[in-house]
C-alpha cells in the first residue's frame, strides 16, 4: 500500500482491508475522506476519515481581540418597563422632565421660619415664635408663615410660604402655643431648594451608561417608567456527551456542565442579554443543526467546549464546513484551542471547555466584544500588585488566577480543570509572553474577576453641552461634574478631579502640578422662544447664574450692564433651555449650541474660550489624549445643529 506520512487517522476499520493488499489511499481534503483502492479488488470504499489538527501557529492575545473587534455582532433597540432595565445598557440621552425635588423641602425635623425673626437667638436669649399649626408630609401647606411666627414641619415637608430656614428640634423648645428657637439661621439653612437636585431639562444619563441601582434611582426621580436599552442577544451552549445538567443525576464519567451558566451570567455582566441552549451533543449532525438555529436566531453565538484538536472535538469541523474560521488557536495559558469564526454572518466565538479557562478566555475576548457592540463605555480595570510567591511559567501569555490580600497577589491555580479556581480567585495576573519566571515582590498586573467600573478620567468644573456631546462620542469612561470653573479648580487641588474644565475669560491661576491645555470656542448669548423678549429685557423673565460664576461674569460683560429680572439659577446650558422651554424663564444666557439644539431663538453676544487645567500626572493617559483629540477635531464630529427659532 502506498503510505500517506504525517498523518494521523481515526475513524478507520482498517482491519476491513485484506491484510497482504496494497493499495493506494486517495484523501479528499474538502470532504475528509478517502477512496481505497486495493489490487485483489476488495473494494472501492468510502471512509469518513478525521485529522487530528495540529495548532502549528498561535495568535497572540491583541491580534486574536483586534480581529474579534473588527466582526461585532448587531444591536437594535427596545424599551423596557424600568424595573426590568438592571444591568441593561441605556440606549437614549435621558433628560429630566421635572425639578428634583419639585418644591422647597424641609431637610431636618423642626420649624419652619424667616431666618430674619431669629438672627438674635442665642442660648441664653431665646427667640420666641408663634407656634401655627403644622405641615403634614405629602401635603400642601395650608397655612403661611408671618412674621413672629413658625410652623412644625418633618424632613421633607413642603416649606409653607413665607418661610426660609428650618431650626432643628434639638435647638428649640416647645411652650404654650408657641416655641422657644436656640439659634440663629441663614437663609435657605436646613432647606432643599426645588430643582437643587435635578433641574428640569438637565441631562441625567447618557447612552452608553449601564444601568445599576443608582441610575434606576436616577431615571425613577425623572419621572421615568420605562426606557430606551440596547439589545444584544447571545446564544450560549456547553459541548460534551460527558455532560448534564445540574440537578440531573450523574452517570459514570459525567459532569455538571458549568460553563453555559457562568458564561451567561458573564455576558449579563457585561450588558448582553444571554440565551442559554444548554448542552450540544458532540456528533457532526446535531451539533451543526443546534448551531445553525443558534446563529438564526441571535446575534452571536457563544459555545464552551469541543474546540481543540482531538479527534472528537466538533466545534472546528463545523465551522469549517458551514461558516468561517477566521483564527484556531491563541497563545495564551489558559486557552489555546480558542477559535473564531462566522456563522451565518454572525460572530462565532468558541470557547476552551474547563471553566476556569472559558472563564478567562470570555473576559479578554468576549466581553470586550459585547460591550463594544453595545456602546458601553469600558474602562481599564487594571491594576497593579505585588507577588506573594514566586511564579514558573513556561514562557506563553498566561492569565494566571490570583488571591488578593493587602496588595499581594497569591497563585490560587490548581489548573483550569479544577473547579476550585473559580471560587478563590479574585483576579488573574497577566504574565507575558516570553516571561519563564517571577520571583516574590515582581509587580503584575491583575484584572479583577468582576464588572468594577472605575471611570477612566475625571473632569470636573465649567458647564458645556458641547463638552457633554464631546464626551458622549468617546470609547471612554468619563465622569463630568459640572460645578463652575471656579470649583473645577478647587476639585483638581483636591485630587477629586483629573482635569477642571475652565472658562477663560480671565487669567487663570494655575493649581502646582498642573498643565494648561486649548479646549475649544463657544459662542454665547441669548436664547428665548420668541425673540421679542430679548427686545425688552426688563419686562423679561430671566435665568440668570450663580453671582460668582464665570458664567455669570460672562453675562455681565456681554449685556453691557443692562440687568435682568432673575426668576431662578441655571445650572447647565441644556438646562436653561430647557426650563425657557417649558415655559419657566422668557429667556436666558448660555451657549448657542444649546439653544439651536432645543430649537429657540438666540441673538449671539460673544465668543468664549473653554479649556483644560490638567493634573500632570493624568497628561498622558489614554482617555485624556483621546478627549484632548477629540476637541482638536470638534469641527469634524457632527454635532448637531438645530435652525434658530424666530
Amino acid at each position: 500500500m502506498l503510505c500517506i506520512t504525517n498523518i494521523m487517522w481515526s475513524k478507520i476499520n482498517i482491519s476491513s482491508l485484506h491484510p497482504r493488499s496494497y493499495g493506494i489511499i486517495l484523501w479528499n481534503g474538502s470532504q475528509r475522506s478517502f477512496l481505497v483502492l486495493t489490487p485483489a479488488f476488495i473494494g472501492l470504499r468510502k471512509v469518513v476519515f478525521y485529522m487530528r489538527k495540529e495548532f502549528r501557529s498561535l495568535l497572540e492575545i491583541e491580534e486574536a481581540r483586534s480581529l474579534i473587534l473588527s466582526r461585532l455582532p448587531l444591536t437594535v433597540r427596545e424599551t423596557v418597563d424600568l424595573a426590568a432595565s438592571l444591568g441593561r445598557v441605556l440606549g437614549e440621552r435621558v433628560t429630566s422632565g421635572i425639578d428634583v425635588p419639585g418644591f422647597d423641602r424641609a431637610s431636618m425635623d423642626g420649624y419652619a421660619v424667616r431666618s430674619s425673626d431669629v438672627l438674635g437667638a442665642r442660648e441664653d436669649i431665646p427667640v420666641t415664635l408663634e407656634l401655627i399649626g403644622s405641615i403634614p408630609m405629602g401635603s400642601a401647606p395650608e397655612i403661611s408663615v408671618g412674621s413672629g411666627q413658625a410652623a412644625e414641619v418633618s424632613t421633607g415637608s413642603m416649606m409653607p410660604l413665607g418661610a426660609d430656614a428650618v431650626v432643628m428640634v434639638e435647638y428649640s423648645e416647645i411652650g404654650e402655643g408657641d416655641v422657644h428657637i436656640f439659634r440663629p439661621l441663614h437663609t435657605g439653612e436646613n432647606v432643599i431648594k426645588a430643582g437643587s437636585d435635578i433641574s428640569l431639562g438637565e441631562t441625567v444619563l447618557s447612552p452608553g451608561v449601564k444601568i445599576g441601582p443608582r441610575e434606576i434611582g436616577v431615571l425613577a426621580a425623572s419621572g421615568k417608567d420605562r426606557v430606551q436599552v440596547r439589545l444584544l442577544t447571545v446564544a450560549i451552549a456547553s459541548t460534551g456527551d460527558e455532560l448534564v445538567e445540574p440537578g440531573g443525576t450523574l452517570g459514570t464519567g459525567k459532569v455538571y456542565d458549568v460553563n453555559s451558566y457562568t458564561i451567561s451570567a458573564a455576558a449579563q455582566e457585561a450588558g448582553a442579554v444571554p440565551i442559554r441552549y444548554g448542552i450540544l451533543p458532540d456528533k457532526w449532525e446535531a451539533m451543526a443543526q443546534a448551531l445553525q438555529k443558534m446563529a438564526r436566531n441571535n446575534s452571536m453565538i457563544l459555545v464552551s467546549g469541543s474546540t481543540s484538536a482531538g479527534t472528537g472535538d466538533m466545534i472546528y469541523r463545523v465551522l469549517e464546513d458551514l461558516g468561517e474560521i477566521t483564527f484556531h488557536g491563541v497563545n495564551l495559558k489558559p486557552g489555546k484551542p480558542t477559535i473564531f469564526g462566522v456563522l451565518e454572518n454572525k460572530p462565532f466565538l468558541g470557547l476552551p471547555g474547563y471553566p476556569t479557562s472559558a472563564l478567562t478566555v470570555f473576559d479578554l475576548l468576549g466581553a470586550p466584544a459585547i460591550r463594544a457592540a453595545l456602546g458601553l463605555k469600558s474602562s481599564d480595570r487594571r491594576f497593579k500588585a505585588r507577588l506573594a510567591r514566586p511564579v514558573r511559567t513556561d514562557g506563553r501569555h498566561q492569565m494566571l488566577a490570583v488571591g488578593l490580600s493587602e496588595g499581594l497577589a497569591y497563585p490560587v491555580d490548581k489548573g483550569s480543570g479544577a473547579i476550585t479556581t473559580l471560587s478563590r480567585a479574585d483576579g488573574a495576573a497577566e504574565i507575558p509572553a516570553g516571561t519563564e519566571y517571577l520571583n516574590h515582590g515582581d509587580e503584575v498586573t491583575v484584572v479583577p474577576l468582576g464588572d468594577v467600573s472605575v471611570p477612566d478620567l475625571v473632569l470636573a468644573g465649567e458647564p458645556s453641552e458641547i463638552l457633554e456631546a464631546v464626551l458622549e462620542r468617546l470609547s471612554f469612561d468619563v465622569r463630568y461634574l459640572q460645578m463652575g470653573s471656579r470649583q473645577g479648580l478647587v476639585a483638581i487641588e483636591d485630587g477629586i478631579a483629573d482635569a477642571s474644565v475652565v472658562a477663560s475669560g480671565e487669567e487663570i491661576p494655575l493649581p502646582d502640578g498642573t498643565i494648561l491645555a486649548r479646549g475649544f470656542r463657544r459662542e454665547l448669548g441669548l436664547m428665548a422662544k420668541s425673540c421679542l423678549y430679548m427686545d425688552n429685557l426688563s419686562s423679561a423673565r430671566a435665568l440668570t447664574w450663580r453671582r460668582e460664576s464665570e458664567m455669570s461674569r460672562a453675562m455681565a460683560v456681554a449685556l453691557e450692564g443692562r440687568k435682568l429680572t432673575s426668576t431662578d439659577i441655571a445650572k447647565t446650558h441644556s438646562a436653561l433651555a430647557a426650563a425657557i422651554v417649558a415655559g419657566k424663564a422668557d429667556l436666558g444666557f448660555g451657549e448657542g449650541f444649546a439653544a439651536r439644539t432645543a430649537g429657540l431663538c438666540f441673538r449671539p453676544l460673544a465668543w468664549d474660550e473653554v479649556d483644560l487645567v490638567i493634573r500632570k500626572a493624568k497628561a498622558d493617559l489614554p482617555a485624556m489624549k483621546a478627549l484632548m483629540e477629540a476637541l482638536r477635531s470638534l469641527d469634524n464630529m457632527n454635532l448637531p445643529e438645530a435652525e434658530s427659532a424666530e
